[in-house]
């Protein structure tokens, strides 16, 4: 009995066993199956690195558009034209073929080899020999892929602007990435990135992301197939961009600034963007589509005019009589004087052993300071300066934002300078310090103060808001924070009652700004800023100020003519023709 129990439990053990071992066998089987069958080409493919070729693909930058939403910069498909040094077969390669339709020398070609021998894998990484070649001649050379084993393309966006007006220093132009941003900021090699202006401000929302695709090739060289790996690798193109720069307007004042060296910018004071911006002379964007020739870039760099310097925003200037306003606000705010307070000019003012004079070499007579800022008469505001506390003045006016980047969103703002006692005791040093000369210059906007044209616009807009103003900008969908100068009341409102003198009142040194009472009313101030003491150079001319249209609108705008002579000549009547422009236009 106990021997038959025995048999049986070893049988039991025996086909335990027995049937373990045939389940283990089907798994195995199983997997086989899969590996050698379902997912053989998967694997295949992955078992050897050199049989995939990896092609990067940039993407599409975003699309720049105006403030009505007109394309300003578009993109159009270019290709360009690499080298993969393992893929290349140099016996039978048609380099005759090549040349003929890319201009790419035999030498350009060794050139590439050699430099890819430099590089950890370089026979294995796609190399660049051409870029911006259009579809036909892509299309040319693909006809004859078997004798170019080792050529690829790869799409390459290009701009394309698409507006009349040129907006050089708005929009700015791409360069070849620098070898810093390859290591910092994971670009390419072959890349292009904003070098200038909001191509450059906002290059991490219109440069997009890189995708790229993977392609089987034989042991020639040869691409067989394209590998469709499991997750989407197609880049992404980058963020659009909405100016709130009006194209139309832009367009029009550049036809009015044709042969002038200087710059014109016009705002909306409510909300802080920037309606038009020009700084001429300005350079062809379109010749940046492609490799720029090398002696039309250095025709640009070289050019004493300095066509690549946005003179908005990175000129300064003296501000010349424009910065009366800004002594007057000071003056009435800390009631240093009453609004009726009067000075005799004769045209001179004598300070020690030296003469100031009045661009009015008759004088004004006595005069007060509404007409002062109306007639613009120097003789008055020495007598103020003489008034004032040097460190209030210097004080006062960085708390407007002169001396400071207005934080528009645009690269490479500059501050300007507004002297304070320190440095105009390094400044001069050698003779004493300052003194209370030195201020007489200062308070016509003369002497060591210097400015830029966005900080002058800046200083209308505060008039404009009684004391506050928002932050410039071009990005029409930028949230701007507000500045404020907490002045009385009847400071900008004294300000505001001079302006529209200067331009509507007799003798009035901006009456040629003025436009027709039924389209809405015209606010002013000039200023003639020399450059040179006792020169034949023409002086700057400036013109700030603001239109109130009768629909409720609002425009501030700044005009800086260089070496253009009086502000109440070309500058003025520059700005009178746009006044009458805009006062026309409804939907700007």
């Amino acid at each position: 009995m106990s021997f038959k129990k025995s048999h049986i439990l070893i049988l039991s053990r025996s086909q335990i066993i027995l049937v373990i071992y045939i389940f283990t066998a089907l798994i195995i089987l199983y997997r086989y199956f899969f590996l050698q069958i379902v997912d053989n080409e998967k694997y295949k493919i992955q078992a050897g690195n050199n049989s995939l070729r990896k092609i990067v693909l940039y993407p599409p930058r975003g699309i720049i558009y105006d403030r009505n939403f007109i394309p300003l910069v578009d993109n159009k498909p270019l290709y360009e034209i690499k080298i993969i040094p393992e893929d290349l077969d140099r016996t039978n390669f048609n380099y005759s073929l090549l040349y003929r339709h890319t201009g790419i020398l035999k030498n350009s070609i060794d050139s590439v080899l050699h430099r890819s021998r430099k590089i950890l894998g370089g026979q294995f990484k796609p190399m660049l020999l051409k870029r911006y070649i259009d579809f036909d001649t892509k299309a040319i050379l693909e006809e004859s892929k078997l004798d170019l084993k080792g050529l690829y393309f790869t799409e390459l966006p290009a701009r394309v602007y698409t507006s009349a007006c040129n907006l050089s220093h708005t929009l700015g132009y791409l360069r070849q990435v620098d070898q810093y941003s390859i290591e910092s900021y994971d670009y390419h090699s072959d890349d292009i990135i904003g070098f200038s202006g909001v191509e450059k401000f906002y290059e991490k929302k219109l440069k997009g992301i890189h995708g790229f695709d993977l392609f089987l090739v034989d042991r020639l060289g040869v691409i067989q197939s394209k590998y469709e790996p499991e997750e989407n690798y197609s880049p992404i193109q980058g963020e659009d961009i909405v100016l709130s720069i009006d194209s139309k307007i832009q367009e029009f004042i550049e036809d009015l600034f044709i042969n002038e060296n200087g710059s014109i910018i016009l705002m909306d004071p409510s909300n802080g963007e920037v309606i038009s911006l020009l700084s001429s002379p300005y350079y062809n964007l379109d010749s940046f589509v492609g490799p720029i020739p090398i002696n039309a870039w250095n025709q640009l760099v070289k050019d004493k005019n300095k066509p690549f310097t946005n003179r908005v925003t990175q000129q300064t200037y003296p501000p010349g009589s424009i910065f009366k306003l800004l002594l007057s606000a000071i003056a009435l705010e800390k009631n240093i004087i009453p609004t009726d307070w009067k000075v005799e000019c004769n045209g001179i003012y004598q300070f020690h052993d030296t003469a100031f004079r009045c661009w009015n070499a008759e004088g004004h007579g006595e005069i007060g300071l509404l007409d002062a800022i109306k007639s613009s008469c120097n003789i008055y505001f020495y007598n103020l300066m003489q008034k004032i506390d040097f460190s209030d003045w210097s004080h006062e006016v960085n708390k407007f934002g002169f001396g400071s980047m207005t934080g528009i969103d645009l690269p490479q703002e500059k501050t300007g300078l507004v002297p304070d006692k320190a440095y105009m005791n390094r400044a001069y040093k050698n003779s004493g310090g300052w003194s209370k000369g030195h201020l007489l210059n200062l308070s016509i906007g003369q002497g060591e103060v210097s400015v830029t044209p966005i900080q002058i616009i800046q200083l209308i807009n505060l008039i404009v808001n009684d004391g506050q103003a928002f932050y410039p900008h071009v990005n029409l969908n930028q949230n701007t924070e507000k500045i404020n100068i907490a002045y009385k009341a009847d400071v900008w409102n004294f300000l505001k009652k001079s302006m529209y003198a200067a331009v509507n009142y007799n003798e009035g040194t901006a009456y040629n700004a003025r436009i027709s009472s039924d389209l809405g009313s015209v606010f002013g101030k000039t200023g003639t800023a020399q450059v040179c003491s006792n020169c034949d150079i023409l002086p700057h001319g400036w013109f700030a100020g603001f239109i109130e249209l009768k629909d409720g609108r609002t425009y501030s705008i700044c005009i800086l003519i260089e070496n253009g002579g009086k502000g109440s000549d070309k500058p003025s009547k520059i700005a009178s023709k746009i006044f009458n422009y805009i006062s026309e236009m409804k939907d700007v």
